[in-house]
């Protein structure tokens, strides 16, 4: 016989930037990894997902991840998306799982360093949040 009772699983969302370099950043702690959703921009789409999974550092000291992506062809959502999941990963030691969906069209150079910008502040927002809270 199952257990109907609701479950309640902490949520961190941030966003940063405007316009079209506008981003959310909605994260779930599943008690046993992190879920996340990366979206931004004038069309917010799925354009790929990463899985970072921490471990112990080849070189022997602190800890990396293994990263496994799956990107929709010819969709780079999923670079930012990687280092927002590999942070995440190695440094709550938790697997994250990331899908990403950021896009405008014709963004200018400025433009895309203001998103990758700001998918790190987003990063490090969330990063301070999830560690505060253990």
């Amino acid at each position: 016989m199952q257990d109907n009772k609701p479950i309640h699983l902490p949520i961190w969302q941030g966003q940063e930037g405007e316009g079209r370099c506008l981003l959310t950043l909605i994260l779930t702690d599943t008690g046993n990894g992190i879920h996340g959703l990366l979206t931004g921009g004038e069309k917010p789409h799925i354009g790929g997902v990463v899985l970072a999974l921490p471990r112990p550092s080849l070189s022997g000291g602190g800890w990396s991840s293994d990263v496994y992506i799956t990107p929709v062809p010819g969709h780079k959502d999923v670079d930012v998306a990687r280092t927002a999941a590999e942070t995440l990963a190695r440094e709550l030691r938790l697997p994250v799982a990331i899908t990403a969906g950021i896009h405008s069209d014709h963004l200018c150079p400025e433009e895309l360093s203001k998103i990758i910008c700001h998918c790190n502040t987003l990063t490090s927002s969330a990063l301070a949040f999830f560690k505060n809270k253990n």
